[in-house]
C-alpha cells in the first residue's frame, strides 16, 4: 500500500510539473518552462539542458530505471518526452536549430517506446508522434528512427506510411542489406493480411508487391560480386 501511495503522489507531481511546463511554453514564458524542465532533467537523469541531447536513448532509459519502481520508469518516459519536446520549442523559438532538432528526436524515441510498448498512467500527456514529425518537418532524421517509425506505423496499421518510412530508411543507407532485409519482412508480414486491411491502411496489394519486387532487385544487386577489371 505504501508502495502505491508512492507511486500516485510522484505521479500526480508529475501531472502538475508537465501542466506548469506546457503553458509556460504557450505563454511564450521560456524562462520558467526552462527553470522546471531543468528542475526535471536533473532530478530524473541527473542532467541540465545543455548536456541532455548527448546521452543516448540507452542511457535516458537505463537512468530513469535507476532507484524507484518499476512501475514509475514509463511514466518518467513520458515525463522526459514531454520535457525533451518543450525544450525544442523554447530551442527553436531562440533559433537553436540543431538544439531544437536534438530534442525533438529524443522526444519522438520516447514517444515511440511508448507507444510501441503500451503507455501508463501518464499516457495522456505524451507528446503525439505524428506532433513530433510536424515539428521535425525542417530535419532529417536518423536512420534508426526511420526504422522506429516504420514498426510503428505497421503497429497502428498505417501501412502506406510504414513504406514511407522504410524507403527514408534506405535513403538514408543505401548501400547496406540489412535496411533492405528488414523491408523484405515488412513487405512478408503485409502479404499475409487481408486485401481489405492493406486497402485500409494505405497500401494496396499490388503496391506490396511492386515494393517486395524492387527490394528484392535492390538486394541482388548490392549482392552481385563486382565484375573482374578491365572485364567488358
Amino acid at each position: 500500500m505504501l508502495r502505491e501511495d508512492y507511486i500516485l503522489a510522484w505521479i500526480k507531481r508529475y501531472v502538475q510539473w508537465l501542466l506548469e511546463i506546457v503553458g509556460a511554453v504557450k505563454a511564450e514564458d521560456h524562462l520558467a518552462a526552462a527553470r522546471r524542465i531543468d528542475q526535471l532533467l536533473r532530478l530524473l537523469l541527473d542532467v541540465g539542458p545543455d548536456s541532455v541531447t548527448r546521452l543516448t536513448d540507452g542511457e535516458i532509459l537505463a537512468r530513469l530505471a535507476l532507484g524507484d519502481p518499476p512501475a514509475l520508469v514509463q511514466e518518467r518516459c513520458v515525463v522526459i518526452a514531454v520535457a525533451l519536446q518543450q525544450l525544442g520549442l523554447i530551442c527553436a523559438a531562440q533559433g537553436q536549430t540543431d538544439a531544437s532538432r536534438d530534442c525533438l528526436v529524443k522526444s519522438l524515441h520516447l514517444a515511440l517506446g511508448l507507444r510501441l510498448r503500451g503507455a501508463g498512467a501518464l499516457a495522456e500527456h505524451a507528446p503525439g508522434v505524428d506532433t513530433l514529425l510536424d515539428q521535425l518537418r525542417p530535419h532529417a532524421l536518423p536512420p534508426h528512427t526511420y526504422a522506429a517509425l516504420m514498426l510503428f506505423h505497421e503497429q497502428e496499421r498505417r501501412y502506406g506510411r510504414a513504406e514511407d518510412a522504410l524507403f527514408a530508411l534506405l535513403d538514408a543507407l543505401p548501400d547496406e542489406a540489412d535496411p533492405l532485409e528488414m523491408g523484405l519482412g515488412l513487405y512478408r508480414r503485409l502479404a499475409a493480411l487481408s486485401d481489405e486491411l492493406l486497402a485500409a491502411g494505405g497500401l494496396p496489394r499490388p503496391e506490396v508487391e511492386e515494393g517486395r519486387r524492387e527490394l528484392e532487385a535492390r538486394l541482388a544487386r548490392l549482392r552481385r560480386p563486382p565484375s573482374p577489371a578491365g572485364a567488358a
